[in-house]
């Protein structure tokens, strides 16, 4: 397995918009209980681990584990990925005091704050829970005092009653806080959510949505983060390598519960409730013809502004995408891919409507 993702499942409260798995914060059993299910699990794969390249741990909230916890799980990640060059973790800014900052950073290099906005009416319209604690600039200036140099944000987008100056207003912000890297995605109400319910039979403003990935795109790429990816953009060197390697097709284990994993051939998927997870739920295994995971993996490379060479799709999809000529020649025509003998790109279009190059590609006859 060439990543590691460990799903932390626990939260302060829920935002209205999360479809991810998460549970209120439960108690120090409770906690224990989990890592010592993760521990065994590593333990268990350390043979499948001893080259990964990457570890991401995602949430939940990680950085709402207790310091011992999360000393321990570091501990244990190390001795079996060693060699991971890349160490990402997601943390709350609210979490983010200088102890905290100190034992992050001495294991992970990639730190995200969830920002989402930093306009208190924006965050309170899709149910945003905020804390006490350090805000955005105190908990960025407590990462770097630590020694953090791969510092990303996660903002939104299209948010109920959101303008295109208030969106650039946050992009400025999340600039003055110089980042490396910025992830933007627009809010999508995701089925079952309290968020989803609020807002069920309003029209989806699309073309403002568009409009503000646009408005991304430019105010990014001139303060020197450029998108590489459909809502992610970065200082040249400072792209998420876990994302990369995942949208290219690399094998990944997954880790707790609800987390995916995928062996280059089938994908499986924990059980999202911990309890179960605890008790050794089996997972849910997605298993489908391999044209259709062909087709999986060439859409998720085009997600990418590089998109594909010829040669990383065959190692990575161990086939060729000549079965797919129809359906990339009818993209190319459309103007939402570039093609040529060696490579398939997306084009600014086909970013924008990557949705179309997904169809087509997985549903291709």
């Amino acid at each position: 397995m060439r990543n590691l993702y460990i799903h932390v499942p626990f939260c302060a409260g829920k935002c209205d918009y999360c479809a991810f798995y998460s549970e209120p914060v439960p108690d120090a059993a409770m906690i224990r209980l989990w890592l010592d299910r993760i521990l065994f699990q590593l333990e268990e794969n350390a043979s499948r681990l001893k080259n990964a390249e990457t570890v991401y741990f995602g949430g939940g909230t990680p950085s709402l584990l207790p310091d011992d916890v999360l000393k321990r799980l570091f501990a244990a990640v190390h001795e079996a990925a060693p060699v991971a060059a890349e160490v990402s973790i997601e943390a709350n800014p609210f979490t983010v005091t200088q102890e905290k900052a100190a034992v992050l950073t001495s294991f992970a290099n990639r730190v995200t704050l969830g920002i989402q906005s930093f306009e208190p009416d924006l965050l309170s319209a899709v149910g945003r829970r905020e804390h006490a604690g350090p805000g955005p600039e105190e908990a960025v200036r407590n990462l770097r005092e630590a020694g953090l140099r791969s510092l990303g944000l996660d903002l939104m987008y299209a948010l109920p009653g959101e303008t295109p100056d208030l969106w650039r207003r946050d992009l400025e912000h999340a600039l003055e806080l110089n980042p490396e890297h910025i992830s933007a995605y627009s809010v999508t109400p995701e089925p079952g959510t309290p968020f989803a319910r609020r807002v069920a039979g309003r029209q989806e403003d699309d073309a403002l949505s568009e409009a503000m990935w646009e408005q991304a795109g430019a105010v990014l790429g001139t303060a020197g983060l450029p998108r590489y990816e459909i809502s992610n953009y970065a200082r040249p060197g400072f792209e998420s390598r876990h994302n990369f390697n995942v949208w290219h097709g690399q094998t990944y284990l997954g880790l707790g519960p609800a987390a995916c994993s995928f062996d280059g051939n089938d994908r499986w998927t924990q059980v999202s409730d911990l309890r179960s997870w605890l008790d050794g739920a089996p997972p849910e295994v997605d298993r489908i013809l391999r044209r259709a995971r062909l087709g999986e993996i060439l859409m998720m490379g085009l997600r990418t502004v590089r998109g594909w060479t010829r040669r990383e799709f065959e190692v990575a999809a161990g086939g060729n995408w000549e079965a797919f000529s129809e359906q990339l020649n009818e993209l190319a025509e459309r103007g939402l891919v570039t093609l040529t003998t060696d490579t398939i790109a997306p084009t600014e279009r086909g970013l924008a409507f990557w949705n179309d190059v997904a169809e087509s590609l997985v549903f291709a006859p």
